[in-house]
């Protein structure tokens, strides 16, 4: 209900503005003597047009998928990421005409000068199309738990030119959108959200059996069992090393918990380092 009622102060402004501008004699005059005013009361007007149209297109686009009120999802970012887009332009045009300037002779004036400016910021605009890329995709959405490049974690915010990941060790990890865009994305909330991957190394001297290492692991999380899916227990080698092993110890919740993930990955950690231990 609250976006409901922000749509409609939206609206009423909007036309309040538009009869001040256009429809009031005595204002209408004032505005006429002054170009600045009218540059100002012109951005006002694309201003509260923008921000009518993105919360409309929120509001209806929860509505038609039954999205809480509260609750924003990688469209909502995207609407978001435009608007504010827009609204930059539209405030630096504002700014030349306040000044006298022609917008549309200054950037044929400054073509050479342009282009060299979107050298010199080209990371800021794919960063920038990267993320209007990803908000409307559906590689990932927010709080999905992901690994991007080397970062593992959940997904709290995907921004006009940065991704916002929370890791296990509760900070946030801040990526450009170029580089989510073109790293290797494992989404892990595509699958079973019960499913958990605890990845570790171990160096071979320390191992003389997989199924002991196993076993010692099970047996270390015997207090967690009442959460855990009995037979899903499963350490997999997922590449040798001359001198190590890389190793991935898999297990299925049978509700999703993230603070018991936590927990559980801890206990894991733990009793690989007691077992490397044991064996100095």
């Amino acid at each position: 209900m609250k976006k409901y009622w922000i749509i409609i102060i939206n609206a009423v402004l909007l036309f309040g503005v538009i009869y001040l501008k256009f429809f009031n004699s005595v204002t209408s005059e004032i505005i006429t003597d002054y170009y600045q005013l009218q540059s100002v009361l012109a951005f006002v007007i694309f201003y509260i047009a923008i921000n009518f149209f993105s919360n409309a297109a929120k509001y209806f686009y929860s509505k038609k998928n039954n999205i809480p009120v509260n609750k924003k999802n990688n469209v909502h970012f995207g609407i978001e990421n435009i608007a504010n887009f827009t609204i930059g332009a539209g405030l630096f045009i504002m700014f030349l005409s306040i000044f006298g300037i022609n917008p549309s002779e200054l950037i044929t004036s400054l073509t050479i000068v342009a282009a060299a400016f979107a050298i010199l910021t080209k990371e800021y605009i794919v960063d920038f199309l990267s993320g209007v890329y990803l908000s409307f995709s559906n590689t990932f959405e927010i709080n999905d738990f992901v690994k991007i490049d080397n970062q593992k974690g959940k997904i709290v915010e995907i921004g006009m030119l940065k991704v916002k990941i929370l890791n296990d060790d509760d900070d946030i990890v801040i990526i450009p959108n170029s580089k989510v865009y073109y790293s290797e994305i494992i989404n892990y909330t595509k699958r079973d959200v019960r499913l958990m991957t605890v990845d570790f190394q171990i160096a071979l001297k320390y191992i003389d059996s997989i199924e002991q290492l196993e076993k010692e692991i099970i047996l270390s999380l015997e207090s967690f069992s009442a959460y855990i899916e009995p037979k899903s227990y499963n350490l997999k080698v997922v590449e040798m090393k001359m001198d190590y092993l890389e190793v991935k110890f898999q297990y299925t919740l049978i509700l999703v918990d993230m603070d018991l993930q936590r927990k559980i990955r801890k206990k894991t950690i733990r009793e690989v380092f007691n077992f490397i231990s044991s064996k100095k």
